[in-house]
C-alpha cells in the first residue's frame, strides 16, 4: 500500500510535470527515451525541473513514512500489551530471553534465585535452555516408529491382512510420504516373530509382524523418552556441577603465576615501598618482571587471559555442554519486565544480555542453546563472505546481459534463423525477455542460499530472525544487481566510443545511462504478468499436491501424510525473506529512474496495485502464520525503502553532473543527508520504543489486567522435546474433513485456533 501511494502519486505528477518538459526537449532521443532526461540538451535550464521534482518526492516519501511508522508503533505497542487474537498465550509478553548467562547461574533454580534477589517476589518462572542432542535423536526415532506403525495399521485396514516386513530393510521417502520396506516380501528369516519373544527385540534380517514389532518398539521408545526427560529436567533444576574447561586453564595460570611470583618477588624489606597501606598492592615490580614486560611477555600473558575468557564459548558451541548460556525469565507483571529490559543487570555489559522473549512458536529450539558470541562471530564471517559474493555477482549478471541475445544464439550452429524469423520479431522478443527470465531464475536461487546460511551456519535462534537476515542480504544483492545491470548494459556499451572521443565522455555516458530503463520496464511487466499470478496460484503447493495425487493412492496414506499433503506447513505461511525483497526491488527501480525516465512510474504503480490485491487476498484468506513476531520486520522494510530513495537521489545527482547540471547537482546534495538523518530519527522515535512498552503503559496495564499470571505455565519456554507426552497412533479421520482445509491451506484445528473465517 505504501509503495503504491508513492509510485502512483509520483507517476501522476510526473505525467503532469516531467513528461511535457522531456517531450519538448531537443536531445533527439527516440522510443522509451523520448520521455527521459536523455532528450534534454547538455546544461539545459530544464534540468531544474527534475531537481525540484526530486525534492518534492523526497519530502512526500518522508511524510508517508512518518505516518506509517506512527501506525506501526500503535500496532506494536498494542501487540506487546495485549496480543489478543494474535497469539495462543500471552505469557511471552511477560518474558525475557537472557543470553550470556554465567556458569554459576546455569540452572533453573540459580537463575530464579538471582533474578528474585533483583526483583523480589516478581518472578514467575525461569527456564535454562539445554543442549539435548541425545534426546532429540530419540524423539526423532520415536516419530519414525510411530509413522511406520500408523502405516502398518493403514495397510491392515486396506488389505485386510496383517503386514509383515524384514527388519532393517530400507524405505524411500518422497514429499513426506514413506514407502513400505523395499522387497518386504522377499527373503528374511521366518523362524522368529516379534509377538512370540517378548523379552527380545528381533534382529536385522528377521521377518516379523509389522504391527506387533512397531507397537513394542513404540512402547520402548515412550519409556526411554520419559526417562531421559526426567533426567534432563532434574539436571535443569540443579545445574551441572562438573568443572568447565576454562577453570582448568585458570588453575594452570594461577600455578604458573604463583611459581613466578615466589621466584621473582623480592623480600618484603627491600626498601621498594613507595606508598602507604598494604605492601602487596603498592610494591613496585621486580626489575626482571619489568624487563620481561618490556620484551612483550605482558602481551603473551594478556593473550592467555583472553583465551581463558573465551574458551567457554568455544566449548559450549563446538564440544557442546548440557547447560547452555541461554535462558528465559517470566515475570508476574509488565512493569517489572519493562524495568528489567531497560536496566543494566550486571556491571559487565556482555553478561546477562536481555531482550523481549520471542513467541515460543517463533523459536528454533535446535539452535536455542548456541552461545550468542559464537553465533555473532559466524554472522560476521558470513557477512564478509556474502559481501564478497555480491561483488563477484556482477560476473553472472554481466554475462547474462552480454550473452542472452538473439545475435549470440544465432552463432550456435543451426540457430541462424532466429534473427530473420517473422521479420525479426522473434529476435526482438528474445532480446527483450530472455535476459529477464534468466536473471529472475538465477536470483531465485539466492534466498535458498541465505536461508541455509542463517539456519545451519549462523545458528540463528528464531524463524523471524532468519527471515530478517534473508531480507537484508537479498535486498543488497538485488540493489547491486540493479547498478551492475546499469553499468553492464549501458556504460560498457559506450566504452568504445569513449576511447575514440575521450573529450565527450560526459555526453556519451549521459546519453547511455537511461537506456536500461526499457529493460527494467520489461522486468516489472514480467513480474506483473507472470510473477503475481504465480503467487496467486501457489504453483509449488499446487504441483506438490498434484504429484501426490498422481503417484500415491490416498487410501494407503496415514492421517499425518494426508494432512501434510493437503495442508503442508511449508506453504501455509508467507515467506517474508522471499516476498519483501521482491517488492523492495521494484520500488528501488522506481526511485532510481523516477526523474531520469519517469515512464517507469506508471508501470511500477500498476505492479504495486496488483501486488496489493494479491497479497491482501493471500494473507487474509490463504496463509496461516506459524508464529507471530508482532511486526518486527516492518521497520527493516521501511529502512530498506529509504535506502532505495538514497540510491535514487545519488543516481540523479551523478546523472545531472553528466548532463552538465552542476548547480542542480549542488542543490540536490542535501537530499541524501536529510534522508539518512530521517532514518536515524525514525529509529529513535518509533523503532526503539517499539521494542518494549514503556513503564507508564506497563503500570496502567497491570492495574487493568489482574491475575493474568494465573494462566502462565513453567513449561511454555521449556524445550518441546522435554515436554512431549507419550505418543499413540493417530486414527484416520473421515476424508470429507479435508475439504475446507484444502482451500485455505490450514487444517481445521489450526483454523479453529487462529479464529480465521472462511
Amino acid at each position: 500500500r505504501l509503495c503504491f501511494r508513492i509510485t502512483f502519486t509520483s507517476a501522476l505528477w510526473g505525467m503532469i510535470i516531467l513528461w511535457p518538459v522531456y517531450a519538448t526537449g531537443d536531445g533527439g532521443a527516440k522510443g522509451w527515451y523520448f520521455l527521459s532526461m536523455a532528450n534534454l540538451s547538455q546544461g539545459s535550464q530544464r534540468l531544474w525541473v527534475p531537481t525540484a521534482f526530486i525534492w518534492l518526492q523526497t519530502m512526500y516519501v518522508i511524510f508517508l513514512m512518518s505516518e506509517e511508522y506512527k501506525h506501526y508503533l500503535e500496532c506494536r505497542v498494542d501487540f506487546l500489551a495485549r496480543g489478543e487474537g494474535m497469539v495462543t498465550s500471552q505469557q511471552h509478553m511477560y518474558s525475557l530471553i537472557v543470553e550470556r548467562i554465567p556458569h554459576d547461574l546455569r540452572s533453573d533454580r540459580a537463575l530464579f534465585d538471582y533474578f528474585n534477589r533483583l526483583f523480589p517476589g516478581k518472578i514467575h518462572s525461569t527456564a535454562v535452555v539445554l543442549n539435548l542432542p541425545d534426546l532429540e535423536r530419540v524423539c526423532q526415532k520415536r516419530k519414525r516408529v510411530l509413522r511406520r506403525l500408523e502405516k502398518s495399521m493403514v495397510s491392515l485396514e486396506v488389505k485386510g491382512r496383517r503386514p509383515r516386513h524384514v527388519v532393517g530393510r530400507k524405505r524411500l521417502i518422497c514429499c513426506g510420504i514413506e514407502s513400505s520396506p523395499i522387497f518386504s516380501s522377499i527373503g528374511g528369516k521366518n523362524n522368529t516373530d516379534g509377538a512370540s519373544l517378548p523379552d527380545r527385540m528381533p534382529e536385522r534380517g528377521e521377518k516379523v509382524d509389522s504391527i506387533n514389532y512397531y507397537s513394542r518398539e513404540l512402547t520402548v521408545m515412550n519409556e526411554r523418552v520419559s526417562r531421559i526427560q526426567r533426567e534432563k529436567i532434574e539436571l535443569a533444576q540443579k545445574g551441572n556441577d562438573s568443572i568447565r574447561a576454562s577453570q582448568w586453564i585458570s588453575h594452570a595460570i594461577d600455578r604458573v603465576s604463583t611459581a613466578a611470583e615466589s621466584t621473582l618477588r623480592p623480600p618484603s624489606d627491600d626498601g621498594l615501598i613507595t606508598g602507604f597501606g598494604d605492601s602487596s598492592t603498592h610494591r613496585r615490580k621486580p626489575l626482571l618482571l619489568f624487563i620481561l614486560d618490556r620484551m612483550g611477555i605482558d602481551f603473551i600473558s594478556g593473550a592467555i587471559n583472553y583465551v581463558q575468557q573465551n574458551i567457554d564459548e568455544v566449548v559450549d558451541s563446538v564440544v557442546g555442554v548440557t547447560m547452555s548460556s541461554t535462558g528465559f525469565i517470566t515475570f508476574k507483571d509488565l512493569s517489572t519486565l519493562a524495568c528489567a529490559v531497560k536496566t543494566p543487570l550486571f556491571h559487565k555489559p556482555d553478561v546477562l544480555v536481555v531482550k523481549m522473549a520471542p513467541e515460543p512458536r517463533d523459536i528454533i529450539w535446535e539452535n536455542a542453546h548456541v552461545n550468542l558470541a559464537w553465533s555473532k562471530g559466524r554472522e560476521w564471517t558470513a557477512n564478509v563472505l556474502l559481501g564478497l559474493g555480491a561483488i563477484l555477482w556482477s560476473v553472472p549478471v554481466a554475462s547474462i546481459q552480454a550473452l542472452a541475445t538473439a545475435d549470440q544464439i544465432a552463432t550456435v550452429p543451426g540457430m541462424a534463423w532466429i534473427n530473420t524469423l517473422n521479420g525479426g520479431e522473434v529476435a526482438n522478443f528474445v532480446n527483450g525477455y530472455l535476459p529477464v527470465v534468466l536473471l529472475l531464475t538465477i536470483i531465485m536461487i539466492l534466498p535458498h542460499i541465505f536461508y541455509a546460511v542463517a539456519l545451519h551456519y549462523e545458528d540463528r535462534k528464531t524463524a523471524s530472525d532468519v527471515q530478517k537476515s534473508i531480507i537484508g542480504r537479498y535486498f543488497y544483492y538485488q540493489l547491486a544487481n540493479i547498478f551492475i545491470t546499469v553499468t553492464a548494459g549501458s556504460i560498457l556499451d559506450s566504452l568504445g566510443e569513449i576511447i575514440e572521443h575521450p573529450s565527450n565522455i560526459l555526453a556519451i555516458l549521459g546519453k547511455s545511462l537511461p537506456n536500461v530503463v526499457g529493460y527494467f520496464a520489461t522486468f516489472i511487466m514480467t513480474k506483473i504478468l507472470a510473477g503475481l499470478p504465480t503467487i496467486l496460484l501457489r504453483f509449488p503447493a499446487l504441483l506438490r499436491m498434484l504429484f501426490i495425487k498422481i503417484c500415491f493412492r490416498e487410501k494407503y496414506l496415514t492421517q499425518a501424510e494426508i494432512d501434510e499433503s493437503y495442508y503442508p506447513r511449508k506453504y501455509a505461511h508467507i515467506w517474508y525473506g522471499w516476498e519483501y525483497p521482491n517488492l523492495l526491488l521494484v520500488i528501488v527501480i522506481c526511485f532510481v529512474y523516477a526523474c531520469i525516465s519517469p515512464v517507469i512510474l506508471p508501470v511500477g504503480a500498476s505492479f504495486f496495485l496488483g501486488a496489493w490485491l494479491v497479497y491482501k487476498n493471500q494473507i487474509l484468506i490463504v496463509f496461516n502464520p506459524l508464529y507471530e513476531s508482532g511486526g518486527t520486520m516492518f521497520p527493516m522494510a521501511c529502512h530498506r525503502t529509504l535506502i532505495g530513495l538514497v540510491c535514487g537521489q545519488l543516481t540523479l545527482i551523478g546523472y545531472s553532473i553528466m548532463r552538465l547540471g552542476f548547480y542542480q547537482a549542488l542543490m540536490m546534495l542535501p537530499l541524501p543527508l536529510i534522508t539518512v538523518k530521517m532514518m536515524d530519527v525514525f529509529k529513535t522515535l518509533y523503532e526503539i520504543p517499539g521494542m518494549c512498552i514503556s513503564v507508564e503503559q506497563a503500570v496502567e496495564l497491570d492495574a487493568a489486567k489482574g491475575g493474568v499470571q494465573s494462566s502462565f505455565s513453567a513449561d511454555v519456554y521449556r524445550q518441546p522435546v522435554l515436554t512431549e507426552k507419550v505418543v499413540e497412533p493417530q486414527i484416520r479421520r473421515n476424508p470429507s474433513e479435508k475439504t475446507i482445509g484444502s482451500i485455505t491451506g490450514s487444517t481445521p484445528l489450526e483454523m479453529a485456533d487462529s479464529g480465521k473465517i472462511v
